[in-house]
Formats: C-alpha cells, structure tokens, sequence
C-alpha cells in the first residue's frame, strides 16, 4: 500500500454509515424536519424580528401622535391666554379709565382748550 492510497482511504467516508441515522424506528419525516430545523428556525427569526420591528415603530408612531396632541392642546391654551392679554391691554388702556385714574391718583385735571390753541406768535418767539 501506498501513503496515497492511505490518505485516500482515511478520508473516505465509508457507505456503511451514508445512512446510519436512518433506521427503521424514527419515520421518514421527523428526520427531514430535523434536517429543515435550521432554515425554520430562520424563518421564525425574521419573523420575530420584522414584529419586533413593527412594533417598536408602531409604538413610535404612538408616542409621536400623542406628542403632538399634547403639544395642540398647549398651544391652544396659550392662545387664548394671549388673546385675554390682549383684550385685558385694550380694556386698561383705554383714553377714559386713563384720565380718570390721573385725576384720583395724580390730581391731575384735563386740559383746557386754551392749552390745545397755539398761536403763530407763541411758536415763532419760542423758536427765537
């Protein structure tokens, strides 16, 4: 013998055991669903994943809408507490409640109609 032959013969596996795990008891099935257990338990591993996928962006979805709810509502509230500013600022600066609170608190009296006419003569020996 050969170290060739050798080798050749220590590599080759021997057709005593091609069908070894095939015997009689374990029906014909079952040993090709052993056999497809890897491509199903890949199969289910996409599909767990793209569902984990799903619901994490579902849940995204979910908190992004309730955001902008709450965010609607905020600025709703704001807007009609400027629009009460807004009309409070009207309503305490009107020219009436004005000069009746300069004549309470600062003992102020409207001006006379006097005070309203200038002359040619006043503006013209002022500018002199």
């Amino acid at each position: 013998m050969s170290l060739s032959s050798i080798v050749h013969s220590a590599r080759r596996k021997p057709r005593s055991l091609k069908h070894q795990f095939r015997w009689k008891l374990v029906p014909r099935f079952i040993w090709q669903s052993m056999q497809s257990f890897h491509i199903t338990l890949l199969v289910w591993g996409l599909v767990t994943i793209g569902c984990i996928f799903y619901l994490s962006q579902w849940m995204n979805y979910r908190q992004v809408a309730h955001r902008i709810d709450s965010l609607e509502t905020k600025h709703s509230k704001l807007f009609y507490e400027l629009e009460l500013l807004e009309v409070e600022t009207s309503y305490l600066t009107r020219p009436q409640r004005l000069e009746a609170l300069a004549g309470k608190t600062m003992l102020m009296a409207s001006p006379d109609t006097v005070q309203y006419q200038l002359s040619w003569v006043d503006v013209s020996s002022s500018a002199e």
